[in-house]
């Protein structure tokens, strides 16, 4: 197995730790390896879909943080046929954008949303 080293902020390296012990990983090496296979998993599933596709994309973000996605919401006004923003109790804000269109154009909508840095989470959704 070949050894790499990583950065991490301090916050996240104390969740990594606890996400180890009291997800019964062997470690940090472990639980650093199952969260590789999610994030290829999903990978995945975004880049496999072809051709026409309608769906919805989850987005979590910061509420301070709003403006970073404004751009992106209206370059792809034309896939996304409706958007729900709500603004969650812990000053976050979820968004769910449904949408309808060619798949090339949701998977660089999902690039669009990635690049700001902002994003806490985005999740797809696809019928």
């Amino acid at each position: 197995m070949t050894i790499v080293s990583l950065s991490l902020p301090e916050n996240q390296l104390m969740e990594l730790d606890a996400i180890a012990r009291k997800g019964g990983y062997g470690g940090r090496s472990d639980a650093l390896r199952a969260a590789v296979k999610l994030l290829s998993k999903e990978h995945s599933k975004e880049k496999s879909i072809k051709g026409r596709v309608s769906g919805a994309l989850l987005l979590l973000h910061d509420e301070k943080d709003e403006a970073a996605f404004t751009e992106a919401r209206h370059r792809y006004e034309g896939l996304i046929k409706t958007l729900v923003h709500n603004q969650l109790g812990n000053d976050k804000c979820l968004e769910v954008f449904i949408f309808e269109g060619d798949a090339a154009d949701v998977q660089d909508l999902i690039k669009a949303l990635r690049k700001s840095g902002k994003a806490e989470d985005i999740k797809l959704v696809v019928a």
